[in-house]
């Protein structure tokens, strides 16, 4: 399956801007006092109840030292040790001030916020960022289809791939160059749809997507730039 000139272009922007935020968020410090670290988890407890770093290591693919650097710039980024919908929205436009980033913004905060609470804790933002960046393309995948399938139904429908869409293009503004205009993102919703539809059923399942992004390079190749937010 090979996207069109548009549609490609959407993918690679959509993920290439997704790791500059994750960047912003997982600010890396030279110098971490190990001690200090534990400490302010230790005292998160009675308000957020935490995971230890060292049971971290075990539930992620980060090392007891890379989730000390996560967590201070975690911290740097969000003092109060949680990232509200708002704060998402508010570091989300720092990066795409010339466009409306409020709708993408919320879904990609859906897919962090794995409970459901409204609010971004430090084990939710790692486990995320640990499927993103040392996951196998097919949890990265299962990361994308949660995006997509914005009511937690277990399936996408034209509409859900129209609303992605909108809010991706919504973000990246008219400023663009070349612009995007509503013919590649009608193109988009209409040539995705009808490709991974498979069944022709009106829905798109996990299994048909994953078959469908499995069998065009472009994907799969976009997907490894999820791993520049380490870099």
């Amino acid at each position: 399956m090979r996207l069109p000139f548009g549609v490609e272009r959407l993918w690679h922007w959509r993920v290439s801007n997704t790791t500059a935020l994750l960047r912003r968020l997982s600010r890396q410090f030279v110098d971490v006092d190990e001690k200090e670290v534990e400490l302010e988890l230790e005292e998160q407890k009675i308000r957020h109840r935490p995971d230890s770093i060292d049971e971290l290591v075990k539930t992620t693919k980060f090392n007891k030292r890379e989730l000390q650097l996560l967590y201070r710039g975690f911290k740097e980024n969000c003092p109060n040790g949680i990232v509200s919908a708002e704060k998402f929205q508010e570091i989300f436009a720092l990066f795409f001030y010339y466009g409306d980033s409020r709708i993408y913004s919320q879904l990609v905060f859906n897919t962090f916020d794995e409970d459901g609470n409204g609010k971004i804790s430090f084990e939710e933002f790692v486990q995320a960022l640990s499927i993103l960046l040392r996951g196998t393309n097919e949890q990265k995948l299962e990361w994308v289809f949660d995006l997509y399938d914005m009511h937690n139904r277990g399936f996408i429908t034209q509409q859900d791939i129209q609303s992605v869409t909108k809010g991706i293009y919504d973000m990246m503004g008219t400023n663009v160059e070349p612009p995007i205009c509503m013919t590649d993102i009608n193109d988009h919703v209409n040539y995705t749809f009808s490709k991974l539809d498979r069944d022709t059923d009106g829905k798109i399942t996990l299994q048909e997507f994953l078959a469908g992004c499995r069998d065009d390079p472009a994907v799969i190749q976009s997907l490894d730039l999820f791993k520049t937010v380490w870099r």
